[in-house]
């Protein structure tokens, strides 16, 4: 086959010649003729490109004699030469060529993911190459690598953002405004302190608008007042005296008892002059009350160091604490996958605990993070129904059916099995190549069904957590064993087989062997 693709190469390349010696030649030709000429000269020309081809180490421009053929008849990317040099073990990763698209891209900001073909783009190397001429080029491995890292990291951020901003609702399940779906999509973050539902919620408390009051230091051992009694109306002496203490910055529920409160309120009730001018006072004070009563709001920094500004702290919309926005997103974890919900629900249908799907077990990592476990349970009420749905251990069914439950479903009642068994195996993930790791474990003279409803036997055995991925060979043992003595292979009637007692003493017959030897014992 190569010899013949030279031969035909070198005559394309001779006639070539004639042709453009003739065209040379015939100048004063007649125009049919060097028409004719003219065409022929550009159909080999096209040939010629067609037969020519790059190899991918030397970046040589070769005829397809040069290559070889690897699978299904196609031609190799590298010429005998490389091709030699490769097989006798010189290391070969990425030409310079590839290797500085490769680092172009990386610095446009894509994934190693993207570049070796994990995410259905054309790969330009392996990830095993790459990690290869990382080792083999220091200089440049050191920059690709951190590339590599500060890629990860900024998709990863960048997947937050987009899931954090596309939404349309708080997390209690109040519908945002367009102006605030704006305000989200061109800051890149969302607040919980701008849905004005859960403002309104806490507008009483003061927890979300005691940052906007005027902090000021409140007089330090405020005693009780002592007013004047006798009657249900308060002096005009008293009045003065709670209203000198209030723009001090103390608060009613420290000047006054119940008795004296009720008192207060009925003078603002019938004074409005004085209502309008102590009420905005009182409000004032009770919001830093509620500053400065907070331990917690005292705190500047959070505990890992991160500095609690405005654009770094967001509000808890179940009690209005603050938390670092910094770590909230740090520990949140990546985005949750349909096959990681799917881990999730086989392992609690097998009877894990939410401690067992979170825990990281052997130096792997757990099937999902307590992290995206809150998260997808507080966000998605349907894949939450879903996991409760599917609960069979018992501690877990009365942790979820408790009233401290993260995210509860109204009107689902659980109940427990009572002859639940706990497996401390591992969930089984599936892999490339495990029904061939299977069948591979089932002896080659049973028939293709028996091979197959002894993998399909252990796939259940694995799914249901009965065994781990190091018991398969022994439990595949057995069941070839029970099978063999179930199906035996041997003549009915041998010694290692023998026949039944129910079974038919003559072919054309109905009486059974029983039957014959209760005669020969009773005869």
């Amino acid at each position: 086959m190569n010899g013949a693709a030279c031969a035909s190469n070198c005559d394309s390349k001779s006639v070539l010649a004639e042709c453009a010696n003739l065209m040379a030649w015939h100048d004063s030709a007649s125009p049919r003729f060097r028409i004719r000429l003219r065409d022929a000269h550009s159909a080999l020309s096209q040939k010629e490109t067609v037969m020519m081809q790059q190899c991918r180490r030397c970046e040589q421009n070769l005829p397809l004699s040069s290559f070889g053929y690897g699978g299904r008849s196609r031609h190799r990317k590298f010429c005998h030469r490389c091709f030699s040099a490769i097989v006798n073990g010189e290391v070969f990763t990425m030409n310079p060529t590839e290797a500085d698209t490769f680092m172009a891209r990386l610095e446009a900001g894509h994934s190693l993911r993207m570049l070796t073909g994990g995410a259905g783009e054309p790969p330009i190397c392996s990830a095993d190459a790459f990690r290869k001429h990382c080792e083999l080029n220091p200089e440049w491995g050191t920059k690709a690598l951190a590339l590599v890292e500060a890629n990860s990291k900024s998709r990863i951020m960048d997947g937050i953002v987009k899931r954090t901003t596309d939404r349309t609702a708080c997390n209690q399940g109040h519908p945002l405004s367009p102006e605030i779906i704006a305000r989200m999509q061109a800051e890149r973050r969302y607040d919980h302190r701008w849905c004005e539902a859960c403002a309104r919620r806490w507008q009483g408390v003061g927890r979300y608008f005691a940052e906007e009051a005027d902090v000021i230091e409140p007089p330090a051992n405020v005693e009780r007042l002592t007013l004047s009694g006798g009657s249900r109306f308060l002096s005009t002496d008293d009045i003065a005296l709670i209203e000198s203490w209030l723009i001090k910055g103390a608060s009613l529920r420290t000047l006054l008892g119940a008795w004296d409160a009720i008192r207060f309120r009925l003078a603002l009730k019938n004074n409005p002059n004085l209502e309008a001018r102590l009420r905005p006072i009182i409000e004032r004070n009770a919001k830093v009350a509620v500053v400065v009563g907070s331990r917690k709001r005292r705190i500047s920094h959070c505990k890992y160091g991160h500095e609690l500004t405005i654009e770094n702290t967001g509000i808890k919309p179940s009690n209005g604490s603050r938390f670092c926005l910094t770590c909230n997103r740090t520990f949140a974890g990546a985005p949750v996958t349909p096959q990681m919900l799917d881990n999730v629900e086989r392992g609690l249908l097998t009877g894990m605990s939410v401690g067992d799907l979170t825990t990281p077990r052997d130096g792997k990592r757990p099937t999902i993070t307590y992290a995206q476990w809150r998260t997808v349970r507080r966000t998605r009420p349907d894949i939450n129904e879903r996991f409760m749905r599917a609960l069979r251990n018992p501690a877990t069914i009365r942790s979820f059916m408790s009233g401290n439950t993260i995210a509860r479903v109204p009107g689902l009642m659980l109940a427990a099995a009572v002859d639940f068994v706990r497996s401390d195996v591992p969930l089984y993930v599936p892999q490339e190549g495990d029904y061939e790791w299977l069948y591979s474990l089932t002896p080659r003279y049973l028939q293709r069904s028996a091979r197959d409803e002894i993998v399909g036997d252990l796939f259940l055995e694995l799914v249901e957590r009965r065994v781990d991925r190091a018991g398969v060979p022994a439990c595949a043992k057995r069941m070839i064993a029970t099978y063999n003595k179930e199906n035996p292979v041997k003549a009915y009637g041998d010694i290692r087989a023998p026949l039944p007692l129910d079974a038919p003493a003559y072919l054309d017959g109905t009486m059974s062997r029983v039957e014959i030897v209760s005669e020969g014992l009773w005869a």
